[in-house]
């Protein structure tokens, strides 16, 4: 596994630029200004050939193997000539590289470290993502003027609660696996100034927790903590089957609760809620907090991976260019919002918390509070 940071992996993380800026010198400002935003406005295209390359699977025949487009197209039963657009297409992306074959048909390969990526079972696999993208996310926004227009506001004129359905949650759910390891690393790092060690047993509760994924792989970095994960039956299921897979399932436990209505026991030493605040009103964050602190123990903590705007960093931080076009995603799916961090430090307030340490990962903030 490739470490963050590490940048000796080929990787389709960073696409290469799609206009020739060079050839615009002493152009229009209008005209260097319309080629600027149509890069954007072609950003579509990227998801268009990737998934579409997934739905008719390409990428589990390139897993097994190198193929030309002849053979893909044997192999996919689809027709030669759309077959090799579309592969020359993901190589534009970097997604598959392409490289002279004999008789002069082109060769494509997946590069190894994709191969899990777009596998269904992968740890970090995509898989979910675009399924996501399919069933919610296409359709949604086309929708977002009208949600702009509305406020995407519930029948009596109050923000909505992002409500993705639990079948549409449960496609997603592994399909943001990846953003894990980064944000771990980092809260462990935190944990550890501020005390933690390595043979400290304590007690996490991972609110929401998806696939337990980061809880799961806070008991690798702690193996003498156990951990709670706390979701519904459906997707407690999932967290339980990746315990097993990642060697925590002896202090991984399964918790099937209504986390706004049940009770969520005492004594915790880290409440950790991952991708959870973003999908609240404010109202509801707030009674999020109030609650986690009753859950406390005396020096417990509690953290939160989020996209949370800082603007002290700046209108250009690439952080905060992320969070705020999150917060647009979220509008179009009907709810939620990529809150400030004056916003948790004024929930935090009313829950007589306060803030330890903020933290940057790649597309989060990490944010650690305890007791006033």
């Amino acid at each position: 596994m490739t470490a963050p940071g590490d940048t000796t992996a080929t990787t389709s993380a960073s696409f290469a630029s799609l206009v020739d800026s060079a050839h615009l010198t002493g152009i229009e400002a209008e005209s260097q200004a319309a080629h600027r935003l149509y890069e954007h406005l072609i950003a579509l295209w990227a998801p268009g050939v990737i998934e579409a390359a997934h739905d008719l699977g390409a990428f589990s025949a390139l897993t097994v193997a190198p193929a030309t487009a002849v053979q893909l197209a044997e192999i996919l039963d689809t027709d030669l000539r759309a077959t090799r657009v579309l592969l020359d297409g993901l190589s534009a992306y970097d997604v598959v590289r392409r490289s002279p074959g004999a008789d002069g048909q082109a060769v494509y390969t997946l590069p190894a470290e994709l191969h899990e990526v777009f596998s269904p079972d992968g740890l970090y696999s995509l898989a979910g993502k675009i399924s996501h993208d399919r069933n919610v996310a296409w359709n949604a926004w086309r929708n977002l003027a009208e949600n702009v227009r509305s406020g995407a506001r519930d029948a009596t004129g109050g923000e909505r609660v992002n409500q993705i359905s639990e079948e549409d949650y449960t496609s997603l759910v592994r399909g943001i696996n990846f953003w894990a390891p980064p944000i771990v690393r980092a809260l462990a790092d935190a944990l550890r100034e501020l005390g933690w060690s390595t043979g400290e047993s304590a007690q996490v509760l991972d609110v929401g927790c998806g696939t337990g994924i980061y809880s799961q792989l806070m008991l690798r970095e702690f193996p003498a903590l156990t951990a709670n994960g706390l979701d519904t039956g459906r997707i407690t299921a999932i967290a339980a089957r990746q315990a097993q897979e990642l060697g925590v399932a002896d202090r991984f436990r399964v918790v099937v609760k209504d986390f706004w209505n049940d009770d969520w026991g005492t004594d915790v030493d880290l409440a950790l809620f991952v991708n959870i605040f973003h999908l609240q009103t404010p109202e509801s964050a707030r009674e999020l907090l109030l609650k986690s602190t009753k859950s406390l123990s005396q020096n417990g903590l509690i953290a939160i991976a989020d996209h949370i705007v800082d603007d002290d960093d700046g209108a250009g931080s690439v952080q905060n260019k992320f969070f705020r076009l999150f917060a647009a995603s979220m509008l179009a799916t009907g709810g939620g919002d990529a809150y400030t961090l004056h916003d948790y430090d004024q929930w935090l307030a009313d829950s007589e918390l306060r803030r330890v340490a903020l933290l940057d990962t790649p597309m989060h903030r990490v944010l650690l509070a305890r007791r006033a």
